[in-house]
């Protein structure tokens, strides 16, 4: 699928063997919008890069993988700056014009040096592939993570182009990842930033493994402006459309890291029903998510619903009526009217409970509120990849 955006893919001297870094060049008449990790410590990428997006049009963005550049104090904010400096005298453009991101490792400064080296050397041919560079920002992923979508808009074909890495340290307001997402049209720059917060809210920040919040979490969403003559402010329906299949795209990526959240081998669905306002709802699905007693139930394929709704009666600043709360796993009802039911069918469900997706779905019916994310079990697989890390 042809991309406006050229890449990249290079080695950079963080990682042994494998490449690590990815170099975007964008198209003129480009506009790009950024969404961030809410961590109060934000990495020094992180922080340049919201800064640069909002003094001038990025041209370039470097990513690296294998170093967070995070809790590195001022050394790593000379260091990031340093690496926009490079490449800004490399491609004569200006050191604002230029977004680093980075993953990987916290608390390790960059191999500056060695980097500096690198990308005076580097032939830059930018004749990589989207997939390259999906494989290239990976870290504990298990498999890189690319979906490309086309779709009509009247007469005009419409291009999406996705990556994501993410296994580990998922927990909304974002979950730990990287993504970088093109669309080949013209979109102004308000309704694209407008456009990121909605798709972002209701993907990318739905789904959590651990309830970990990384220092890094970076999306940038990509306006190529290669299709132009549809005014998405004015057609309301065109901008549906778009809205609608790019949802789809980030929704589809959330899943797949889940799917390879560290040691994951089960993808779990929470929605929370007619709770007193959505705020309750959400806090009430990040709590269930979050649960290690509820996540290695699952693991194990045990039925164990009495450990929801335990989670749900130590919820702060909520209260609930059990008299009211219905409980369905997989589809079976378990608990209505204040009592465990009685008509399910014990070894249909247990069966069920093997099942690579498992649904929760808890009714409070004490409002209008709702929410749903998509967490992953958690097994011994996660404990042995992140009690070694950085060893």
């Amino acid at each position: 699928m042809k991309s406006c955006t050229l890449i990249e893919s290079f080695k950079i001297g963080i990682k042994k063997s494998k490449k690590d870094a990815v170099c975007m060049k964008l198209s003129e008449k480009s506009n790009i919008s950024l969404v961030t990790t809410k961590n109060k410590f934000a990495a020094a990428p992180v922080q340049l890069s919201k800064k640069h997006i909002k003094n001038s049009k990025t041209k370039y963005l470097l990513i690296n993988s294998g170093n967070a550049n995070a809790c590195t104090g001022s050394l790593g904010m000379k260091n990031a700056k340093k690496c926009c400096q490079k490449i800004s005298k490399k491609f004569n453009c200006k050191e604002s014009e230029v977004l680093v991101f980075s993953t990987g490792v916290v608390g390790e400064q960059l191999p500056i040096n060695k980097i500096l080296n690198c990308i005076e050397k580097k032939i830059f041919k930018f004749n990589s592939s989207w997939s390259d560079a999906a494989r290239a920002i990976m870290t504990t992923d298990k498999s890189e993570k690319i979906i490309k979508k086309t779709f009509k808009i009247g007469t005009k074909t419409i291009r999406i182009i996705a990556i994501c890495k993410g296994a580990g340290m998922i927990e909304p307001n974002m979950a730990t990842m990287l993504s970088f997402i093109e669309i080949n049209v013209q979109i102004k720059q308000n309704l694209l930033s407008k456009l990121l917060k909605s798709i972002s809210d209701r993907s990318f920040n739905r789904i959590s493994v651990d309830g970990d919040m990384s220092t890094n979490d970076s999306v940038v969403l990509i306006a190529s402006g290669e299709i132009d003559g549809i005014d998405f402010n004015r057609n309301k329906q065109a901008y549906k459309q778009l809205e609608k299949n790019i949802l789809k795209v980030t929704q589809d990526l959330s899943k797949k890291i889940i799917s390879d959240g560290e040691g994951s081998t089960k993808s779990i669905y929470i929605n929370v029903m007619n709770a007193k306002n959505s705020k309750e709802a959400k806090i009430i699905a990040t709590a269930i998510a979050n649960s290690q007693l509820i996540k290695t139930a699952i693991h194990g394929s045990d039925p164990n619903w009495g450990r929801i709704l335990v989670k749900l009666g130590s919820i702060y600043h909520t209260s609930y009526s059990i008299e009211k709360i219905i409980l369905k796993l997989n589809g079976y009802t378990l608990f209505k009217n204040g009592t465990p039911a009685a008509n399910y069918n014990s070894s249909s469900l247990k069966k069920s409970m093997q099942n690579k997706n498992i649904e929760i779905f808890l009714d409070l019916c004490s409002g209008k509120g709702s929410y749903d994310l998509i967490t992953s079990d958690l097994s011994k697989e996660y404990v042995r990849l992140n009690s070694a890390y950085t060893s």
